[in-house]
């Protein structure tokens, strides 16, 4: 039998046929990821040394884009980014730039965030369905979404029940959270989306930090998702006397209600919503063997009005509950507000709320003594008519500022302390 021998030209054919299946196989097992980015109406609040969130989170894109390897399959969406916060569109999300190698993509990817405008509402659940079918549908290899927000849900449906459908219907995708400058209760919400894909999240507080997370992130991988089945308890500590009624996420059923009385349930793992005041907090994962524990704010108004003063969320403008004289003080999940003062709720007075604490509001008061029954108006410093006290209600509770008044056709100007009472005699 004859030896076969191997020419210089056959040995070239076998390393490039072999050199082909090695990048075949590398091609098909390197990572694919998709950022998105929060351009809600909350990424407008400026960091400790007055950057505006927005501007931080687009340079700390830019800067991870530049890092990636050449090789990396990339997409890029944002959300709230299209319409205002007033059109309550919970559909306001755009796919910037389609999946393709970041070589390809590196100066589309730095233009679109360029032109970004944060500006609208935070559809987290509804992104995240679409994100995960934005991923190449022949692509086998490791998918991660790294979603980067500074905010909670503001529309339907629950991103954590999101997440876990999308891991018990084994799609491949891990998402990893990235909380930027975050509440209690967006840090569990985006804490407990990670979670149950087997993600990881991250925190970052300014512009250096994301910057370094979005590195992390993108090296990071997944872990083992949490265990279903077994019980848990669910604490919520200084409940309502009234009590909060607790939700399955998935099924919508009320499981129970914590309240003064009954501080502590006994619940099976998993996703819950629970009612406080008339917001719903969401994505509350309870873990087999462990108690998950709350802590709601609380608000309070020294002197509110009878009529009563609504307690917005800033970025949605949705009211939480309502403060007056018949109810001075009310339960409130960590985050931004604006409490409403003055004639037509116009004047708001910004309020954070922290996990635990009780934030105490002292309005000024504004008297008339011997007021005219018809009233006497009250501007603020644009001209706009922010009160008016009459002998019928001859107070009135403002947050502090500059104002006037107008008695007997008079106009006064005069400054409002914080819990200052100011009284105006009528001659």
């Amino acid at each position: 039998m004859k030896k076969q021998t191997f020419s210089g030209w056959h040995t070239c054919l076998l390393i490039f046929m072999a050199f082909s299946i090695f990048t075949n196989v590398t091609a098909q097992s390197h990572k694919a990821a998709e950022i998105i980015l929060d351009a809600s109406g909350s990424m407008n609040a400026r960091l400790d040394h007055s950057q505006r969130k927005i501007d931080a989170a687009k340079g700390a894109v830019q800067s991870i884009i530049a890092s990636l390897p050449d090789d990396m399959m990339l997409a890029f969406r944002a959300y709230g980014n299209q319409f205002p916060k007033g059109k309550k569109n919970c559909q306001d999300t755009e796919l910037l730039v389609s999946f393709n190698p970041v070589s390809q993509i590196r100066p589309e990817i730095i233009t679109k965030t360029s032109g970004i405008k944060a500006q609208g509402y935070t559809p987290i659940t509804y992104v995240l369905e679409l994100a995960a079918k934005d991923f190449p549908a022949d692509f086998n290899g490791e998918k991660i979404i790294i979603l980067v927000s500074d905010g909670k849900e503001t529309c339907e449906g629950d991103p954590c029940v999101l997440a876990a459908t999308l891991a018990r219907n084994n799609v491949g995708i891990v998402i990893h959270t990235i909380g930027f400058g975050v509440d209690a209760a967006t840090k569990g919400q985006l804490e407990c989306i990670a979670s149950a894909t087997g993600g990881r999240y991250f925190g970052a507080q300014d512009a250096g930090e994301l910057v370094t997370v979005l590195q992390e992130a993108v090296q990071t991988a997944a872990v083992k998702a949490p265990a279903n089945g077994g019980k848990g308890k669910l604490k919520i500590i200084h409940p309502n006397l009234s009590g909060h009624d607790v939700f399955n996420a998935e099924s919508g059923v009320k499981v129970g209600n914590i309240s003064s009385l009954n501080s502590v349930i006994d619940i099976d793992a998993g996703i819950y919503n629970i009612k406080i005041g008339k917001a719903m907090w969401k994505s509350v994962r309870v873990k087999p063997g462990e108690t998950t524990v709350l802590a709601p704010g609380w608000l309070k108004i020294e002197r509110p009005s009878l009529r009563g003063h609504k307690v917005l969320d800033r970025e949605s403008g949705i009211v939480h509950d309502v403060i007056s004289s018949l109810k001075s003080s009310v339960a409130l999940m960590p985050g931004a507000y604006d409490v409403t003062f003055g004639k037509d709720n116009k004047l708001l007075w910004p309020v954070a709320i922290e996990r635990g604490k009780t934030t105490l509001l002292s309005p000024g008061t504004v008297q008339v003594k011997g007021a005219y029954i018809g009233g006497h108006k009250i501007f603020n410093q644009k001209g706009d008519i922010v009160g008016v006290v009459s002998a019928t209600t001859n107070w009135m509770p403002l947050p502090p500022g500059a104002y006037t008044i107008e008695i007997d056709g008079k106009k006064t100007s005069f400054k409002l302390a914080e819990g200052q009472e100011l009284v105006f005699e009528r001659k």
